[in-house]
């Protein structure tokens, strides 16, 4: 049978192949399958790439896109507790150029390298039939975390609200936050970085893919489950937005029930919103406690774009406290 017959897969399984065949690099210690490449004196290594009318369109303005880059690629330096430094930059552009469009690009992307101590140190451009973009960051993790070293028992955590990005996406009408959050969102690497150094999250990542991928991914690499209070993930959108569309560019963390309080507090000193979704089992696969199913992913690069359509009814949640928290 033809290798391309049938459903497409997968980003996931165009990973495991490329993993498969890939060689191990002096002083390597974490390789494909965790936020970023980690090394044994604690360089880190990420690179994500944006497509034009797959990434972005016309809901975000040339500086939006060039702050984004930045931002997708921070939040995996951030996941691993890592604090990022230089990047390298590579952009295909259509011809005739579009210099108005390249001018307002490096305004967003060097306020966002501002923001993070981010230095572009060099890159590649090339022509191309439409805007394609890819930058390489990289940091140093003083005491790294990784995504498949969380136990079970521990609870799971969530950074700010989830969910407006999907709104601002797929939402007829959005409301200016969710456009802002997804035209420009703010990861919090500080948080990642502090967690990390305080010896607190026992595994974390970013929530780029949505909580019920991503959380399976964590759990799939740490041999446990999870169990999730719905109602207690933060966010007023209905479930499926909050949990299955991605692009909130949050923090995904478990960590010790005996160390709640100390999370609490390193929230509280970087003014970040936490919430305590749920915690990790020995029984794998992510479980809501009400018994209903983690809703299917409402985006994969390599299927059918999900519709935009408006809110559908249904259970919501007001957005809680900055400790929300599952029972």
């Amino acid at each position: 049978m033809p290798a391309t017959d049938g459903p497409d897969p997968d980003e996931d399984w165009v990973i495991d192949r490329l993993a498969s065949r890939s060689a191990p690099a002096p002083g390597l210690v974490l390789g494909i399958g965790d936020d970023a490449a980690l090394f044994e004196d604690g360089r880190v290594y990420t690179v994500d790439s944006m497509v034009e009318g797959v990434h972005w369109d016309d809901k975000l303005s040339p500086a939006d896109v060039g702050w984004k880059l930045v931002a997708v690629n921070v939040s995996d330096v951030g996941a691993m507790g890592g604090r990022p430094s230089f990047a390298l930059l590579t952009m295909g552009l259509p011809s005739p150029l579009d210099r108005a469009w390249v001018d307002a690009f490096a305004d967003g992307l060097h306020a966002a390298c501002a923001k993070w101590g981010v230095a572009l140190v060099g890159g590649d451009t090339t022509r191309s039939p439409v805007r394609t973009l890819s930058l390489t960051v990289g940091g140093h993790a003083a005491r790294p975390v990784r995504r498949s070293t969380g136990r079970v028992g521990d609870d799971v955590w969530v950074t700010g609200q989830l969910g407006l990005a999907a709104e601002g996406f797929l939402s007829a009408t959005p409301r200016p936050a969710a456009l802002a959050r997804l035209r420009r969102p703010e990861p919090p690497v500080a948080f990642g970085v502090a967690l990390a150094e305080a010896g607190l999250a026992s595994a974390m990542m970013d929530l780029s893919d949505g909580l019920a991928r991503d959380l399976g991914r964590l759990c799939d690499a740490s041999g446990c489950g999870a169990l999730l209070d719905a109602e207690m993930i933060p966010g007023d959108a209905p479930l499926d937005w909050r949990v299955a569309f991605g692009e909130d560019y949050e923090l995904l963390f478990s960590a010790s029930v005996q160390d709640r309080d100390a999370v609490r507090s390193v929230a509280s000193m970087q003014d970040i919103p936490i919430s305590r979704v749920g915690r990790l089992e020995p029984r794998p696969g992510l479980r809501l406690v009400d018994g209903g199913e983690m809703p299917a992913s409402l985006f994969t690069h390599f299927a059918a774009r999900v519709p935009r359509t408006p809110p559908r009814r249904g259970r919501t949640r007001s957005t809680p406290g900055r400790n929300g928290e599952a029972t």
